[in-house]
């Protein structure tokens, strides 16, 4: 098995007309700030500029699509359009930049809901559409997943063939684009071991390979809960209609015959991982912070549970929440609340490791999975985050804190336990005077 990571996304040439989703950045620098990009200057993207800035990115109102044009700054990788302060000449202009590959990803606004104006929307490279009056928070959801891919949770796809040539090949070409590529040639011995492990965003599967077939290896993994919803592309130089419907039957998505134009294969992985992740994020992510939800958090202690009791390896659950929250949505309203609860989310995610488990519990209340940490370093992780959050602001140089409670896991717990002592833990926290942790001892029950 091969495990490739790209560094840095490029655009690829697209002079041959394809158009791919969800990609353009003309330049990205790893650790600066991402640009959003808003055309159309009223009060409503204004309002939409400040909110974008306390999310953490940069935001940049251009009042012509000529201005539009000359900001192909680094990092820039969305553009907000208010079709509404926009002629309908500057919509054709829109569009044709998109026809030729040299538009950013576009998040459109309107107060009209048509099929029309939504039609327009899409032929200028629309990812999201949201009719005005619109919440703010709501797009910094939908830029939060637009950007993810450069950041926090880059695309990764496995590719399984049995010719080791035919699979770096593949690899490379997503690799030029920015996944993160791995490759199984031995299925029979390294696959499984990998989805133990491993979820990928979206699998391209040779159909004939010696010992096992494409079409098995689809039926299998159709079989585990965990990878039911991920997208399975087979290659393959099998002309026959009849034999790749037969193929796609197991639960693959669509059947690209070799050999496949790279340009042609971009297209079909980033459109189907673009999908699968919206579908997976419905199911198992929080509609305001984007975090893991009460279900899918659950899931994962599990698993993490478990590798514990099963190689020993250190995991620490804790268990979260905002100090006076209440008095927080009574005086300064529930929209202040809820930013306070995306700004805290956002601390949670830049404190914490990709592997950690971050989830929201409910209402205020957060669980993290700290994964091969114990009590010493989950201590320092949340000493390290309280620190953020003193420096740090929703918005109007407004500050809050927050309590814990911290177990490490060790044979005797299992997740039911460890939350019950967590959520006794942050109680006293909470009796204690608030801002602060308190640390499960062995010696406490």
């Amino acid at each position: 098995m091969v495990d490739s990571t790209a560094s840095t996304p490029v655009s690829l040439d697209a002079s041959d007309g394809v158009s791919l989703l969800h990609r353009r950045i003309h330049e990205y620098v790893a650790g600066e700030p991402l640009h959003v990009l808003l055309l159309g200057r009223n009060e409503t993207t204004e309002q939409l500029a400040a909110a974008v800035e306390r999310a953490g990115y940069r935001a940049k109102i251009v009042d012509s699509i000529s201005h539009l044009l000359a900001r192909e700054e680094p990092n820039t990788f969305a553009v907000v359009i208010n079709l509404d302060v926009i002629s309908e000449r500057q919509h054709q202009w829109l569009i044709d930049l998109a026809e030729s590959n040299k538009q950013w990803p576009v998040i459109a606004l309107s107060q009209v809901d048509t099929l029309s104006i939504r039609a327009t929307a899409v032929r200028m490279g629309g990812q999201a559409f949201f009719t005005t009056p619109y919440e703010p928070l709501r797009i910094v959801s939908e830029l939060d997943a637009l950007s993810e891919r450069f950041e926090r949770d880059p695309y990764q796809v496995l590719v399984i063939d049995d010719q080791q040539s035919v699979a770096d090949y593949y690899a490379s070409v997503l690799q030029q684009a920015g996944f993160i590529t791995q490759t199984v040639v031995t299925p029979l011995t390294e696959l499984m071991p990998y989805l133990q492990n491993h979820i990928p965003d979206l699998i391209l599967l040779d159909l004939y390979m010696p010992d096992i077939n494409g079409q098995e290896i689809a039926g299998i993994i159709r079989q585990m809960d965990n990878l039911i919803s991920v997208p399975i592309v087979f290659l393959s130089c099998e002309m026959s209609p009849r034999h790749q419907l037969r193929a796609l039957c197991t639960g693959a998505d669509t059947f690209l015959t070799k050999p496949v134009r790279p340009a042609d294969l971009l297209s079909a992985v980033e459109s189907r991982i673009r999908r699968g992740r919206s579908v997976r994020n419905l199911v198992t992510r929080d509609s305001l912070t984007s975090l893991l939800n009460r279900r899918e958090t659950l899931r994962r202690l599990q698993e993490e549970v478990a590798r514990n009791h099963r190689y020993g390896h250190p995991f620490c659950l804790v268990m979260v929440d905002l100090d006076n929250f209440k008095f927080i949505n009574d005086t300064y309203g529930h929209a202040m609340g809820d930013r306070v609860i995306v700004h805290f989310s956002k601390a949670l995610v830049s404190s914490l490791r990709e592997n950690d488990i971050v989830g929201r519990w409910g209402g205020e209340e957060f669980v993290l999975g700290l994964c091969d940490t114990g009590p010493e370093g989950a201590q320092q992780i949340l000493a390290r985050l309280a620190k953020h959050l003193e420096n740090s602001s929703p918005g109007d140089n407004f500050h809050y804190t927050f309590s814990g409670g911290l177990i490490s896991c060790s044979v005797e717990h299992n997740v039911d336990s460890m939350l019950e002592i967590a959520d006794r833990c942050l109680y006293q926290a909470k009796k204690e005077g608030r801002n602060k942790f308190v640390v499960h001892r062995a010696a406490d029950h």
